[in-house]
């Protein structure tokens, strides 16, 4: 054997090699579960100049998990983890889709909810929850869009929002719930979206001086949460990239964000965003690299309106016109 094929040979060893290596540490960091803790001060956006005693202080603490991808065999180390992570006291948990991958993982959605929150536990459904997806379907429907969701791949989501329900989450499909007590509502859009009349008649049942959240799965459209003065909303989809180059940022973020918002806190306007990492992937394609699997709690403080005989909302706000 000549020289040159053997270092050519000797090269392609250690290519495969590292390859290898690198393909193990990337499917190790996908167990790699993280918390992250944020905070949110609404108090900074007030609506109004108010006279005292109108508003008080308030924080929600919120778990806020997405993209479980939940296989029909699951790891004990992602199970071990929600079961630790929704067993905490929180006001509020937020669940925002692609949470089964199969039928039959609707076993584990116990372990989406240990310890019921004080206010409640509400969820969307994500792309995954509709469709079943093959390795076509996740490469060339990003270049080809009929081939990203295809009919003939489509599952009956009744069982997922069942199994849902029937451990105490509140799966909202394009509408709003109000929590009257706690002067906030919270809108839930269904995928792959809402319409932005339908959006803004959800909105117009918003009363005066609540608290405004949004779920949704797919980070898309999102100027039209600003313009309808949403405080917070809540995505998923992107996984964080899912790949990070270190000074690059995410390569792909399958969405309208830039890289630098795959994941995490931002803000337009006075609408915050806030956009999971997610806890799992697709299991065809479960790795990840710089870019380690997440779980979020946030507090949110706000100051409620309180409605007094004293005080009326500026009539703009409530659709009254002289």
């Amino acid at each position: 054997m000549d020289v040159n094929k053997k270092a050519f040979l000797s090269a392609l060893g250690v290519g495969a090699g590292v390859g290898a290596a690198a393909y193990l540490l990337a499917r190790r960091e996908a167990y790699n579960f993280r918390i992250d803790f944020l905070t949110i001060d609404k108090t900074r956006d007030a609506q109004a100049v108010l006279p005292t005693g109108l508003t008080r202080r308030k924080t929600l603490k919120i778990l806020h998990i997405s993209d479980l991808h939940l296989a029909g065999h699951e790891v004990k180390k992602k199970i071990s983890f929600l079961d630790y992570i929704t067993s905490q006291e929180y006001d509020l948990i937020f669940l925002t889709g692609d949470i089964f991958e199969h039928d039959e993982a609707v076993k584990y959605a116990p372990h989406l909810i240990a310890r019921r929150p004080r206010l409640g536990a509400y969820a969307v459904l994500g792309n995954h929850d509709y469709y079943r997806y093959n390795m076509t379907n996740k490469i060339l429907g990003r270049i080809y869009k009929p081939l990203r969701n295809p009919k003939d791949h489509a599952r009956d989501e009744g069982p997922l929002v069942d199994a849902l329900e029937h451990v105490g989450y509140r799966v909202l499909r394009n509408q709003v719930e109000h929590l009257e007590g706690e002067s906030l509502s919270i809108v839930g859009v269904d995928f792959p979206g809402i319409e932005p009349e339908r959006l803004s008649d959800l909105s117009a049942t918003i009363p005066y001086g609540n608290l405004k959240l949004a779920l949704l799965h797919m980070p898309v459209a999102l100027d039209m949460y600003v313009k309808n003065e949403i405080d917070v909303v809540f995505g998923g989809h992107t996984h964080g990239g899912q790949v990070r180059i270190p000074g690059i940022g995410a390569l792909i973020t399958d969405s309208e964000l830039a890289r630098e918002h795959a994941s995490g806190l931002f803000k337009r306007e006075k609408t915050h965003f806030h956009i999971s990492q997610g806890l799992g992937s697709d299991p065809k394609t479960n790795f990840r690299v710089f870019c380690p699997p997440h779980a979020t709690v946030l507090e949110i403080e706000y100051e409620p309106v309180y409605a007094t005989a004293n005080f009326a909302a500026p009539a703009e706000k409530v659709g009254i016109t002289n």
